[in-house]
């Protein structure tokens, strides 16, 4: 009698702990998509940040040194990278992450600030998840230069 008692207990033991794996895969499997989608946002809004912290920088040198010394920095977009440039010299490049696209609508997209730390043209960034509808936008203020994300 007690025999059969162990043998319904370890059976019943091996049930429940398959059953426990089997309904944790399935959680599993339904949360993968979320965290890679969050993942996708995340990349967008560094990345966002970081083009607007560089935007920044470059505004502030226009206004103290930079213009006054001949130097012409440039934020160039790029299809898969952004580059800042002091004339020729590169002083950073960028790699876009794999989930994010910058639209430009063509090659490639220069950005100059003027001596007083204006944008010689009219300025709009996007950045986006590459599937999806995530997106933020740099805005630069033409007349102020004041740079925001939206």
């Amino acid at each position: 009698m007690a025999g059969m008692a162990a043998m319904k207990t370890n059976g019943f033991f091996l049930t429940e702990g398959m059953m426990a794996l089997c309904i944790l895969g399935i959680l599993t499997a339904i949360m993968l998509p979320q965290m890679t989608w969050n993942k996708n946002r995340h990349e967008v809004d560094v990345l966002t940040r970081e083009i607007a912290i560089d935007l920044q920088r470059m505004r502030q040198y226009s206004l103290t040194s930079g213009m006054a010394q001949g130097n012409s920095w440039t934020l160039s977009l790029q299809k898969n990278e952004y580059v800042i440039m002091e004339r020729y010299i590169v002083h950073k490049r960028r790699a876009y992450p794999d989930g994010v696209v910058v639209p430009l609508g063509g090659t490639r997209k220069d950005i100059k600030f003027d001596g007083k730390g204006r944008p010689q043209n009219n300025m709009q960034i996007t950045v986006a998840e590459r599937e999806g509808t995530y997106q933020h936008r740099i805005i630069v203020a033409v007349q102020t230069g004041r740079i925001r994300i939206e």
